[in-house]
């Protein structure tokens, strides 16, 4: 049997807030910045970052790396920033699951700036913590590393977490270590995208997310 859930990491972006990222322009102009630095790169803008990342490392040029493209990635969360709105039901689901004890904490692949001034705007910080951002790893989601660290950090095992998120990555990270997922819909991914890889939840609204903390 499942044990209970006492600990909810959620992601950010299309997650507790809507998706606003522009894409399609985003990843083209991060995929010919990488090749310009000598990085052939594929996929979208977390597994360009992640497979130059793996690269740059060994040669001790990974904070090299970071200065040259986190202010582009930087620069596409400013611009989302000023879209941004919370999803319907954030706030009540962040104070219900306080309510019932029930920790809550952040991983998200949106940097540390765009990222603090949307929690503080949208009065959502109060419930999360710790709370990291693309700053505060190497390896973004997909890569287990932000999720794994949130659970050091609050001394839950695995299989006590709930991750909740809206993509492809989120489920693959969430299942990295263990953990049970659920999927918001409506956010990056479509439905469809979870097919052969299914989370253990979809739900419509996020007030469904404190149900399965009871």
């Amino acid at each position: 049997m499942d044990k209970p859930i006492r600990t909810v990491l959620f992601d950010f972006e299309g997650t507790l807030v809507d998706f606003q990222w522009q894409l399609g322009a985003a990843q083209a102009e991060l995929r010919k910045a990488f090749a310009e630095l000598g990085y052939p790169v594929e996929g979208n803008y977390a597994e360009m970052w992640n497979a130059a990342a793996a690269l740059a490392a060994p040669h001790g040029r990974l904070e090299a790396l970071r200065r040259a493209l986190y202010p582009v990635y930087d620069r596409w969360d400013a611009d989302a920033l000023t879209r941004w709105s919370p999803r319907s039901g954030a706030r009540v689901l962040l104070q219900r699951l306080a309510a019932r004890r029930v920790e809550s904490a952040m991983i998200s692949n949106v940097g540390r700036a765009a990222l603090g001034a949307a929690l503080v705007r949208f009065g959502l910080q109060r419930w999360l913590w710790p709370v990291l951002s693309r700053d505060d790893v190497i390896h973004l989601k997909p890569n287990p590393e932000g999720v794994s660290a949130v659970l050091v950090a609050m001394k839950t095992p695995a299989e006590e977490a709930l991750f909740v998120g809206d993509s492809l990555a989120d489920v693959r990270a969430a299942r990295a270590i263990g953990m049970r997922v659920a999927i918001i819909r409506g956010g990056e991914a479509d439905e469809t995208a979870f097919a052969a890889e299914p989370p253990d939840w979809m739900a419509w609204r996020l007030e469904e997310i404190a149900d399965l903390t009871a």
